[in-house]
């Protein structure tokens, strides 16, 4: 049995739910950001193009974003328990299976297909039930959740490299589905919560249950159009970041360090901006826009670093540092503004969508980063062009309430109803925020 609260107990065994929530996250983006390292591997065995072997991380990615309003459904359905702890075990068979593959198309399949799915039925029900567990420091604990991905690109980054190196990437792959095992005792943590206002039946339709009426109302919609577009260049560096550092004249390790510094700066500002967010000295549309935009100027200075003849390539891992810091900035802030524009009653729904709206470039934009590769003969173009799709993103999230300085405050209302959030259907409504104190105002011209 689930307890019934009135209110998130906003800790408790919530912090326990982060934790696996971490590991969740460390587990599929962070060892995704890592697979690119293999890249190289998978071209010289296969004798394919780099263009080629960049839908293997293309079609996971796709597939892990694209179908995670099923996971969220399944969620809504049957609890987010029993969904990650099947997940765990899909994206380890996929990993295992793949280690077997005699053609690139079995990679599409088992690390695509296979590993893909199964990380599109852990990450939204984690996230997803991590949000229902914190109001006041919500933003703080999905920063500390989504922090997983950048510690474990931090390891697994250089163990990856030392694996190849040692078993090949086929011992590889099978030690890597022993670890993504890991993920089913990651859902046997994720007790369910029970809030006063949730449905007490489940959703009949399957519109409702995938949460699609949410396109209807015009902020959503306004912040689907900017994810869209961030999404279109936010997973480019996942893929080719490795990559591009070996075309610049580093080596194996490297590159690994490179992908490592830029963990650390992902890692290090997601827990700084969650903590920000929370203090509310900023209205969350306004940082999202503004740490979107820097994390596209940091693409740009990625692409713009010119090939190193020598020395162990200061300026790129200063660049990709400087890149990490700004999209792990950004990372929490994407999730953390979600129960201010659907309440906590369909977050589930509104991050499957998240994930479902980004794997729109995520599909594309790998496999195109390595179209301009094999065309200009290096990736520089590749991080300009994503580093404009996510700027392009930013400049429309600019768009949703609070995010450009009111011309006049006009105060909102006095009993604003709490955790249930307010879809703004026109823009003199107030978007009412979990926490009182930081409601975003309205504003009128």
């Amino acid at each position: 049995m689930s307890p019934l609260m009135a209110r998130p107990p906003d800790g408790g065994w919530g912090w326990v739910v982060a934790g696996s929530a971490f590991v969740v996250n460390g587990l599929s983006y962070g060892l995704l950001r890592s697979l690119g390292l293999a890249l190289p591997a998978f071209a010289e065995y296969f004798d394919r193009s780099t263009q080629d072997t960049a839908w293997v991380s293309a079609i996971a990615l796709a597939v892990q974003q694209a179908a995670s309003p099923v996971g969220s459904a399944l969620s809504t359905r049957w609890g987010a328990r029993p969904v990650v702890m099947v997940g765990g075990i899909i994206t380890s068979l996929g990993f295992i299976l793949s280690a077997f593959s005699s053609s690139l198309l079995h990679l599409y399949l088992g690390l695509g297909l296979l590993a893909g799915s199964g990380w599109a039925l852990v990450f939204a029900p984690a996230l997803g039930t991590l949000s229902r567990y914190f109001s006041r420091r919500r933003v703080l604990a999905v920063g500390l959740a989504l922090t997983g991905n950048g510690v474990a690109s931090l390891l697994l980054a250089p163990v990856l490299q030392l694996l190849l190196d040692a078993f090949g990437w086929r011992g590889a792959l099978l030690l890597l589905g022993a670890t993504t095992l890991h993920l089913t005792p990651c859902g046997a943590l994720l007790r369910p919560l029970t809030l006063s206002g949730d449905p007490t039946t489940p959703p009949h339709s399957p519109l409702s249950a995938l949460g699609l009426t949410l396109f209807t109302h015009p902020a959503f919609a306004v912040f689907a159009l900017g994810t869209t577009l961030v999404g279109a260049g936010y997973f480019i560096p996942y893929v080719h970041l490795a990559p591009h550092a070996l075309d610049l004249g580093l080596g194996g390790y490297g590159a690994a360090l490179v992908v490592a510094g830029a963990a650390v700066g992902d890692a290090g500002t997601r827990l700084i901006s969650g903590w920000l967010a929370d203090r509310g000295w900023i209205p969350l549309p306004r940082l999202l826009a503004i740490t979107g935009a820097l994390t596209g100027l940091g693409l740009v200075a990625v692409g713009l670093v010119q090939e190193q003849e020598e020395g162990w390539g200061g300026p790129l891992l200063a660049a990709a540092g400087a890149y990490g810091m700004s999209a792990g900035a950004f990372a929490p802030l994407v999730f953390g503004v979600l129960p201010d524009l659907v309440g906590l009653g369909g977050i589930l729904q509104a991050t499957g969508l998240v994930m479902m709206l980004m794997s729109l470039g995520g599909l594309l934009g790998p496999p195109f980063s390595g179209f301009l590769r094999d065309v200009t003969g290096d990736f520089k173009a590749s991080f300009l062009v994503c580093g404009s799709f996510i700027l392009s993103g930013s400049f429309i999230y600019l768009m949703l309430p609070g995010a450009l300085p009111p011309c006049k405050t006009v105060p909102p209302s006095s009993n604003p109803p709490p955790e249930q959030g307010e879809l703004l259907p026109s823009p003199e409504i107030a978007l009412v925020s979990p926490r009182d104190s930081r409601s975003i105002p309205n504003t009128t011209c």
